[in-house]
Formats: structure tokens, C-alpha cells, sequence
């Protein structure tokens, strides 16, 4: 899609249709995207962050809102990134991911320390996590998750991140990115974490939020 507002994001929170149909129509909507603009209730107010609305939902009571502040920036930019650098819609749950992703499984992530601690990170099922890589290296030749696959897919959360800081920087927050992590058939144990599940048309995965690493 050209656009960067979440078409498909919104239809999702208006809860009439399933994370399954809404696949459907991320896939029609990288080659159409009016296939999902004709789908938008007709309102008269617009939810002009309905990633953030997602999240909020999934969240719950459970965080403090500077926690909040920092997750939905984070998550923001990348759906925003998965769109621009990984050519796929996506969207998020608007429940926390509690279930685990088929083994094998891959997880990567990058830490920031400094006026704030925060982790971001993946974890996908083998052919998910290869296809991610695949489209964010524009490598169709990647056929197994090697150190290639792995490099692609942390380069692509250090870009994430880096922007991230970017964002928190201008609100007097400093950070500094550390080295990327990598694991196989991770379960995420981070404190104040928040997973969640997201959707995509090449299938789904989990983003895990947390002040320290995960795994």
C-alpha cells in the first residue's frame, strides 16, 4: 500500500472480521489496497492511530503509561518499517500472544540502555522468520535459517531500533543500541513484557516489548 495509515489495522479493531480474513485482505491489499479502503465503516471520526488502539487493548492495566508511551512508539514504527523495508502489511492483536510459536522457532533481538531500558524483539516460526528475511535482504536465494537469515532479520530490528531512539531522543530520552541476540525455541521471559501477535501476509509472529532482555 502506498498509504501509511493501517487500513487494515482499523478493520481488525472494529472486530468484524477474523485475524484470518484479515490475512486474506493483506495479501489482496499489497496489490489493491482500495480491495480494503471499500471495507472502512463509514464514521464520521477516523481512529488516526489504530495501532496504538490495538495495543492499548492488548495491554490491558497492567503497564504504567511511560511503559505505554514507549511500546506503542516502538510498535508504531514497525509496522510502519515492515511495510516500507519488509513489503508486507501488518497488524497486531488486540490481546496479548500467550501462545508459543511452532518449533523450530527463531527469536532476535536488540537492547537499548540509557535514561531509558527497553527490549525489542521477534519470535517466528522457521518459515516465517526465512521469509521476513527474505524480503527485508530482497534475497529470494535464502533457503534455510543460517547466519544470513539471521543477519537480515537483526539488521532489520537494529534499523527499527535505531529509529526508535531517534524518536525517544527528541524527547530527551538517550539511548544506546547493544549487539543483536539471537535464539532458537525461545520462551520470553522479560520483565514488564508485553507479546503480541502479529498478522501479516506472510503469516504471523510474535513482537515482544521488555525493559530488560527476554531471552
Amino acid at each position: 500500500m502506498a498509504s501509511k495509515y493501517n487500513i487494515a489495522q482499523c478493520l481488525l479493531n472494529e472486530e468484524k472480521h477474523t485475524p484470518e480474513e484479515i490475512q486474506v485482505l493483506l495479501k489482496q491489499g499489497e496489490e489493491n489496497e482500495g480491495a480494503m479502503v471499500r471495507l472502512l465503516p463509514k464514521v464520521e471520526t477516523v481512529d488516526t492511530r489504530p495501532v496504538r488502539t490495538a495495543l492499548l487493548r492488548a495491554a490491558g492495566d497492567g503497564y504504567s503509561p511511560g511503559e505505554l508511551s514507549i511500546y506503542t512508539a516502538y510498535v508504531e514504527i514497525f509496522i510502519e518499517k515492515l511495510r516500507e523495508l519488509v513489503h508486507t502489511e501488518a497488524v497486531i492483536a488486540q490481546e496479548p500472544c500467550q501462545e508459543s510459536e511452532p518449533s523450530p522457532a527463531y527469536a532476535a533481538s536488540v537492547r537499548i540502555d540509557g535514561d531509558f531500558d527497553f527490549v525489542g524483539g521477534v519470535i517466528a516460526s522457521e518459515s516465517v522468520f526465512l521469509e521476513l528475511a527474505r524480503r527485508y535482504s530482497e534475497d529470494d536465494s535464502l533457503t534455510e535459517v543460517d547466519d544470513m537469515a539471521i543477519d537480515a532479520c537483526s539488521e532489520f530490528l537494529n534499523v527499527v531500533q535505531g529509529l526508535f531512539s531517534v524518536a525517544m531522543a527528541r524527547q530527551d530520552l538517550e539511548g544506546e543500541l547493544q549487539l543483536p541476540r539471537w535464539g532458537k525455541d525461545v520462551v520470553p521471559q522479560g520483565s514488564h513484557q508485553l507479546c503480541l501477535r502479529v498478522y501479516t501476509s506472510v503469516g504471523a509472529f510474535q513482537i515482544v516489548l521488555a525493559v530488560d532482555e527476554f531471552f
